[in-house]
């Protein structure tokens, strides 16, 4: 008598045990044959089930489900090719090891069994240890296999969970993450991220007073750990750039934001900049970034290659983090371009790079200002042909055609609360700690254009306290050399010998600031007054060509003298005074 065990539930079809199923079936119509099958089985740990031909052999597999089969070929009713063509169908994606035993030796007929979905065969007589050998090696692949299914359905499950709750913050993300102005006509952009969350980042907002700020941000790593930054430093933007608040304000908040949510290993690298209502001055800081690039309409080259002079986002606290702005200007026309490293580093079926000097032989090639942007990109897209893509790409266009631009109708803001300019003035003296922890320039601006009307001068009061008040600093209290700065890495010992000498300077240093503000019949004079307690210098000899006698940048004093109606100095030569003159209907400077 065979042996075997009943099983009459027959979900066990789709939910048997492999990893604790030793049953067995056998089918042979001989039952001398099945007689000595069984008992061999039976002695190695197995419990076996049989059946006389192919039809009973499905319904026992059905009933059963044998984690290994013995298969005769010639059989009444059904075949063995017949009934192993169905078990497999049956079986779906679990592996149910059959072998043919069989008397055959036909080549074809045997290729058969192979074909029809059997796994292995023997030819009788066969040897019971060679059987035992391959059913143990059978038996053992398909533990593995279904060890292979659980785990691909338990990843296929995380997947899901996974893609559920990326369509979600996705969602969220770009609720959050919002365009603002990038569909401005004077803009053009190509985002591609590498993964659905991007690690670069690329916002634009107007001005209270009718300029435009842009940021373009690239965060450690792709996907979703890169893209969280993105979310504060998105809030934060668009909330300064509606308050009005400068460059340098909104890097420092942005700065100070990361560097208190960001792991140690993270940082931002970004450009933030400021073009003017009338698009005629470029104000930008620039951390980490590769070059920020101006193409220049009328010469159909690069009039300026801009490279990062500040640390990335999110590596030092405000006190240690330099606010270099970096001022231009502009001709109607202009190209502005920013991009992130993913262009530079997109590499080809040759693993080689794209590289700064190709970029920049694509601007140097005399295009129109109007083709260059996809005349660029095209380039990278050859140069790639059909390699994928490793990082995150953002390349940006802004061109500097205010009669392009989409214009905001301009009103007066309505935060001030004097309807119109009179008599006013104030000062601030300020030491060592004051130095170190405020950022004067940033509170006198936003004081002084509270005044009706002052509003739309805010960026060249700021850039005309900046400078004095920087000047005063540097060259006046701490008597720094700006010459370091032409040096390699000279903007970065710049940095440390400033905070050197910050932290040796004594009690007597001060840096005294006196605002006067007088009111004209079309709009005002702002005087500006800074003294210091630096030693001085010999100004009799100054003149308007002479962009580096107080340690200035080279931009520092002829746009002093150009934004001012009067810019000199006094004492001995630590007391600068600058004169603002501004009209209702236009900025200063203007005729």
């Amino acid at each position: 008598m065979p042996i075997a065990r009943k099983i009459n539930d027959q979900q066990h079809l789709f939910s048997v045990d492999d990893s604790v199923n030793k049953r067995a079936l056998i089918v042979d119509d001989d039952a001398v044959n099945r007689m000595i099958l069984e008992g061999m089985l039976s002695n190695s740990g197995f419990d076996v089930i049989s059946a006389e031909d192919g039809q009973q052999a499905i319904q026992k597999f059905i009933d059963h489900g044998p984690c290994v089969i013995l298969m005769d070929i010639v059989m009444p009713v059904l075949d063995g090719y017949q009934a192993t063509e169905k078990i497999k169908q049956l079986a779906g994606e679990r592996f149910v090891p059959i072998i043919f035993l069989t008397s055959v030796t036909n080549e074809d007929e045997l290729a058969k069994c192979v074909k029809v979905g059997g796994d292995d065969f023997l030819t009788k007589p066969y040897s019971q240890v060679i059987l035992l050998a391959k059913i143990e090696a059978l038996t053992r692949l398909s533990q593995l296999y279904r060890t292979i299914q659980d785990q691909r359905d338990e990843i296929d499950v995380h997947n899901e969970h996974m893609l559920c709750e990326q369509k979600v913050a996705k969602k969220i993300f770009s609720n959050v993450v919002h365009e603002g102005c990038l569909d401005m006509s004077i803009i053009k952009y190509m985002l591609s991220p590498l993964s659905i969350f991007n690690g670069d980042i690329l916002l634009a907002a107007r001005t209270p007073s009718g300029g435009l700020n842009v940021l373009l941000g690239d965060a450690t790593g792709h996907g979703l750990p890169a893209a969280i930054g993105a979310v504060p430093v998105s809030d934060l933007f668009y909330n300064l750039t509606e308050n009005g608040a400068t460059v340098d304000e909104i890097v420092l908040e942005l700065n100070s934001k990361l560097k208190a949510i960001l792991p140690p290993e993270f940082f931002f690298c970004a450009c933030v900049l400021n073009i003017s209502n009338d698009f005629r001055l470029l104000t930008l800081w620039h951390g980490g970034l590769p070059e920020v690039l101006i193409y220049s309409a009328e010469d159909k080259n690069l009039s300026h290659v801009i490279r990062s002079t500040n640390f990335p986002l999110g590596v030092v606290d405000n006190k240690s983090l330099k606010t270099d702005l970096h001022i231009f200007d502009l001709d109607k026309g202009d190209r502005i371009y920013l991009y992130s490293d993913g262009i530079t580093e997109a590499k080809n079926i040759k693993n080689e790079q794209f590289t700064d000097e190709r970029l920049l032989a694509c601007f140097n090639e005399s295009k129109p200002a109007d083709e260059m942007f996809d005349h660029v990109l095209s380039r990278v897209n050859a140069f790639r042909g059909e390699q994928e893509q490793s990082d995150d790409l953002t390349f940006l266009e802004i061109n500097a055609d205010v009669d392009e631009a989409v214009q905001v109708i301009e009103s007066e803001p309505t935060a001030a609360t004097l309807p119109y300019p009179r008599d006013w003035g104030m000062s601030m003296n300020l030491t060592k700690q004051d130095f170190i922890e405020t950022n004067p320039v940033s509170v006198l601006t936003k004081f002084t254009t509270q005044v009706d009307g002052l509003m739309q001068h805010r960026e060249n009061i700021f850039v005309i306290l900046s400078e004095l008040y920087n000047n005063a600093l540097d060259h006046g209290v701490l008597d720094l050399d700006s010459t370091v700065k032409t040096e390699k890495d000279g903007f970065t010992k710049f940095l440390m010998m400033r905070h050197e000498k910050l932290l040796e300077l004594d009690d007597h240093g001060y840096i005294n600031i006196t605002l006067e503000h007088t009111p004209t019949a079309e709009g005002g004079e702002l005087i500006i007054r800074v003294e210091d307690s630096g030693n001085g210098f010999d100004f009799s000899a100054m003149g308007t060509d002479m962009g580096l006698n107080l340690g200035f940048s080279s931009r520092g004093y002829p746009l002093l003298k150009s934004l001012c109606k009067e810019y000199r100095y006094t004492g001995v030569g630590n007391i600068a005074i600058a004169t603002y003159e501004w009209f209702k209907n236009r900025k200063g400077g203007e005729a």
